[in-house]
């Protein structure tokens, strides 16, 4: 049995003809009507013919008001949502201060909260007059001082709500200034409010001939109605994705032309009966091709809410090909009739994130998500882009939460595509800047203009070919700059910020739901099925707690008000009564219907119940199993499998960067190593506000190398009287912020004096630390060295060497509390830097290597080994004498070198979970990243441990 929206339109095209004109509830239901009717015309032979004269009930209101401001029978101005919505802005701030006291509401929600509510007062006929009247709450009576505000300003300055188009036009047809239209065909309307009911009374009054037509599918042999019953919410889901997929493979278009889709013609002067001078009249379906896909429709009444997950099902089970990243969602065989906020689409962010950033400081985050973007410049600039992002902008020291552009630009000296996006957006900035100071203020289209010229300048959306979904994102774009730009109604000048606020509330209320009416599979609420047809429909979530779906009073609106005109929300009865009529009209939508309901939605609530509306309706219930066909598993395909034995193509060269980082890392996990030495897979660095724990580190090696530099021997700064002490700790410090606080640092002058003063204060108390050793000279400080461990050569920088009584002391400054000398123990040594330090030097002559920790407090210490009293409490080491430490180091860490150079990359953590807590290769990593337990943060080393420039 073919649905009724392929109908054979002849009483459409008689009606048309005729110059009846055709309303329909929505406009999804008037483009199938006008979809339809063009078909036919072209089945006819038709080369050419005039637009069918079929509206949604809200375009025809609209468009018979444009009608009378042509003719000049009217010439106030009807303001569009956004215009009326700055009204009730401009009503709600100038109220009394009381009047929104106990409101812990936005200004916004504020005035889209009484829009609605207005909107509801005038569909069901409550004027202004009686708002106060019937207002017993706070809330009520403040609403009602608001519409009375709203309606002498709309009075004043000659405006007009859309909701009171209805009586508007009902005046104009009394006093005859409105040509009444001879006939009207309504089309699938479950019900009407006070205000449409009296304005068609009007129209017939006046002689409108108006008839409603009720379309209906003709149950045939193969049709299916009943309900299906699962177990749990996801197996309903599933079995309905399921049976759709079933549907669309079995389908075949039924053309016999012996069964018809019925209609129902009512009159106005009596809509509960059948108009007794015309017989019902009949639809044939048109000539359909067998090619011909099915329309379906899967009702789902809080679409909103379930959307995310629903539509995770609806691509694994119809299209799985879709969930590659790289897809394409431009034809998906499925579309949601209520998209999201246009400002959540990547393209339209995208353009809000830079309008920001030209006006105001923006999060590090939010600058590299529009460096990485596609929606600007160049594709061909986004890997220049990202390498400015990663290495420049990320490693520039900075206090600020969020950086302007201005700031931004110096720093890409070296990056020519950088430089060319940011210079023109620049130059806006420095515009905006300027009028920020002189106040300046001009239109709402002025500003949408100077938007435009930054997008422009920024070469959004890009130069690569749109989708089909960002060319309609695009369309949404610009409909919501000129609505912006309409604002100019009131004459108001207002400044930017005031102007980008108004633009992102338009792009949030806005709708990113893309033209995709062609698509198989509808997803919609109930209210958005109103006057189409289709060849199946599913409900899904058909419980008495969902359905009929629940309605509130409006809480703006006096209780009395709504009950007295039975507004939605205060009578359970005509709740239900509508529930039914919506019931029936989707049950009349195609020849196969089901509704689908879980027993055990919620384990919280208990187990749930079917709908007693449609458990009314008699049908018969089935289980998934029974409902779809046997399940026949896909073919698989063999696997060979073939042992990978080739190996790992060598190093390019012995000489390995990274230091002792390379020995660290394959110590602690051999992918790890292999992941980020050999494959260079490392997650960018997260920027940090002021100097992190690794930039503080290498302030302290600098300002020590620089101190000692001139210091150089322990006796020397022992002859120093404290104030000389503190004079030459000074210099290194302020020599040291000066070579490393460039200009592109971008810290404020009072943080480097106070980072300058905690250096100070910590330093010299370690300077007193130094005096309680033996004596001793520094003489190396800072100096790269070379060592081959096995195979491989590092590069290493030793933080300094002294000279003392037999020998040297190798020193590691450590401003990370977590450092300690049993991170050298071990065949998977934790912080193997000394340890390679100690191989490297000449271990005759060695008598002790030690961490400096330089922290404040009781952290700061000397940790390490030692021959005699070169520091201060020597730890015991494993082995009785240096040497042979030593000789076990070289043997540890000759093994660490061999298998890093071998490629031995095993998923070994050293101690799992704690070692993969930091670990950035959890995406290459088979382990279960959900077993790392966060807790153990505190047993692990410091992230920031700040590493030596090797």
């Amino acid at each position: 049995m073919l649905a009724s929206h392929a109908f054979g339109p002849d009483l459409l095209r008689e009606a048309l003809a005729s110059g009846t004109i055709v309303l329909a509830p929505n406009e999804r239901a008037a483009r199938d009507l006008r979809t339809h009717f063009d078909q036919a015309q072209l089945a006819a032979g038709s080369a050419a013919w005039e637009p069918a004269q079929i509206y949604s009930w809200n375009a025809w209101l609209e468009f018979t008001w444009s009608s009378l401001v042509t003719e000049g029978a009217d010439l106030r101005l009807l303001l569009n949502p956004a215009q009326e919505l700055m009204l009730w802005r401009e009503v709600i701030a100038a109220a009394p201060a009381d009047a929104n006291a106990s409101s812990l509401a936005s200004l916004d929600s504020l005035a889209q909260m009484a829009q609605n509510a207005f909107r509801l007062a005038a569909s069901y006929e409550a004027t202004t007059a009686n708002l106060r009247p019937s207002a017993n709450t706070h809330d009520s009576r403040t609403f009602a001082d608001w519409a009375t505000a709203f309606h002498k300003r709309c009075e004043q300055r000659q405006y007009l709500s859309v909701a009171q188009l209805p009586r508007i036009l009902r005046e104009h047809i009394d006093r005859g200034t409105l040509p009444i239209p001879p006939r009207l065909l309504l089309a699938s309307f479950d019900d009407d409010t006070p205000a449409r009911a009296s304005l068609l009374t009007a129209l017939t009054m006046h002689g409108c001939h108006i008839q409603r037509l009720a379309i209906t599918a003709e149950p045939g042999s193969n049709t299916l109605r009943a309900v299906v019953r699962a177990a749990t919410l996801h197996e309903e889901t599933l079995t309905a994705a399921r049976y759709i997929r079933q549907f669309l493979e079995t389908f075949k278009p039924n053309l016999n032309p012996s069964q018809t889709t019925s209609l129902e013609l009512k009159t106005e002067q009596n809509p509960s009966f059948t108009h007794s001078n015309e017989a019902p009249s009949t639809l044939k379906p048109s000539n359909l091709t067998p090619q011909q896909a099915p329309r379906i429709a899967l009702i789902v009444p809080k679409l909103s809410e379930e959307r995310p997950a629903l539509e995770a099902v609806l691509r694994n089970i119809l299209a799985p090909e879709l969930n590659s990243i790289a897809a394409d969602l431009s034809s998906t065989p499925f579309a949601f009739a209520t998209g999201a906020p246009l400002a959540s689409a990547a393209m339209v962010a995208t353009a809000l994130d830079l309008i920001r950033w030209v006006a105001e400081p923006l999060p590090i985050d939010r600058i590299t998500a529009l460096l990485l973007s596609p929606y600007i410049g160049s594709a061909a600039e986004v890997p220049e882009r990202a390498a400015f992002d990663a290495f420049k902008l990320r490693k520039t020291p900075t206090l600020l939460l969020e950086f302007e552009l201005p700031r931004v630009l110096p720093l890409a000296t070296k990056f020519a595509s950088v430089r060319n996006l940011l210079t023109p957006l620049a130059a806006h900035a420095h515009r905006l800047a300027t009028d920020a100071r002189r106040q300046h203020a001009t239109s709402y289209a002025d500003w949408m203009e100077l938007i435009r010229d930054i997008l422009r300048d920024a070469h959004w959306p890009g130069d690569r070919p749109l989708t089909a979904h960002e060319f309609h994102d695009a369309r949404s774009w610009e409909h919501a700059l000129d609505t912006v730009a309409s604002l100019d109604f009131a004459g108001t000048r207002v400044d930017f910020p005031t102007a980008l606020q108004a633009l992102e509330r338009q792009a949030r209320a806005a709708s990113s739901a893309h033209g995709t009416a062609d698509a198989i599979l509808q997803v919609m609420t109930p209210a958005d099925a109103a006057g189409s047809t289709f060849d199946a429909v599913l409900f899904l979530r058909a419980t008495d707690a969902n359905w009929p779906s629940s309605e509130r009073a409006n809480p703006l609106l006096g209780w009395t008000l709504q009950h007295d005109l039975k507004m939605p929300g205060t009578d359970p009865a005509q709740t239900s009564v509508r529930a039914e009529q919506t019931t029936a009209r989707l049950s009349a939508a195609a020849p196969n219907v089901l509704f689908f309901y879980a027993e055990d939605q919620n384990a919280q609530s208990g187990p749930q119940r079917l709908s007693p509306t449609i458990e009314r309706l008699g049908w018969s219930t089935l289980s998934p199993t029974t409902l779809l066909l046997p399940f026949e598993p896909a073919f698989q395909i063999p696997l060979d499998e073939l042992e990978d034995e080739a190996p790992l193509p060598p190093l390019l060269s012995p000489i390995v960067r990274g230091g002792a980082m390379v020995l660290k890392l394959q110590a602690a996990c051999g992918f790890r190593a292999f992941a980020e030495m050999r494959l260079f897979a490392n997650a960018p660095e997260d920027v940090l506000n002021g100097l992190n724990a690794r930039e503080s580190g290498n302030f302290v090696h600098e300002i020590m190398d620089l101190f000692w530099r001139e210091v150089q021997t322990q006796d020397a700064l022992r002859a120093l009287p404290r104030a000389a002490r503190i004079a030459k700790l000074q210099s290194a410090i302020d020599t040291s912020f000066g070579l490393r606080a460039s200009s592109d640092a971008l810290w404020s002058d009072a943080y480097v004096v106070l980072q300058k003063e905690r250096m100070q204060s910590v330093l010299i108390q370690w300077l007193d630390r130094e005096l309680l050793r033996n004596p001793f000279t520094v003489t190396e400080r800072e100096e790269k060295k070379q060592i081959e461990v096995g195979p491989l050569t590092f590069q290493l920088r030793m933080d300094r060497i002294d000279t003392v009584e037999g020998g040297t002391v190798l020193v590691d400054y450590k401003t990370g509390a977590s450092s300690n000398p049993r991170d050298w123990e071990g065949d998977r040594p934790d912080d193997p830097q000394l340890p390679l330090y100690a191989v490297m030097a000449n271990h005759n002559t060695l008598q002790g290597i030690a961490f400096a920790k330089i922290l404040p407090g009781k952290d700061m210490k000397w940790l390490g080994y030692s021959e005699g009293q070169h520091i201060p409490k020597s730890l015991p080491m494993e082995y009785a004498t240096i040497p042979d430490q030593i000789e076990a180091w070289r043997i540890v860490l000759t093994q660490l070198a061999n298998d890093f150079n071998e490629g031995k990359a095993d998923v070994s953590p050293k101690e799992y979970p704690f070692t993969c807590i930091h670990c950035t290769q959890r995406l290459l990593c088979r382990l279960d990243p959900a077993t790392l337990n966060a807790d153990a943060d505190a047993d692990t080393a410091d992230p920031n441990e700040p590493a030596d420039v090797e």
